[in-house]
């Protein structure tokens, strides 16, 4: 007597390394963004402790450390300053970038940055 036979058939194991590839270069794509997106939260997450500083302050400090972190894809300039009712300010800085997959295809990322000094 035959057995069914069992396991993954050709096809199928192509479909599954084509999935692969797909995750693959969507990783190898996306990762670098995201990357850079920490390093700008972080530098806007420092501003928590600044005190009392200026808008220039401010713009200078974010800016060094976008040079540190080789952040290119937005600029300290573009923050944005909102006072606030409680004496405080918020310090804003939304911007997204748009990742090219393959014709014409693309990803967009949006990131949206916020901290009360």
């Amino acid at each position: 007597m035959y057995q069914k036979q069992r396991g993954a058939t050709m096809w199928q194991w192509l479909f599954y390394g084509l999935v692969g590839i797909v995750v693959v270069y969507l990783g190898l794509n996306l990762t670098p963004i995201y990357i850079e997106g920490m390093a700008v939260k972080k530098a806007i997450k420092q501003l928590e402790n600044a005190g009392t500083m200026t808008k220039r302050e401010v713009i200078k400090k974010v800016d060094a450390q976008f040079y540190i972190d080789q952040v290119d894809s937005v600029d300290a300039k573009e923050l944005e300053f909102k006072p606030l009712r409680n004496g405080k300010t918020e310090v804003s800085l939304e911007y997204e970038k748009r990742v090219h997959l393959i014709g014409n295809l693309f990803v967009l990322v949006e990131f949206k940055n916020r901290v009360e000094i």
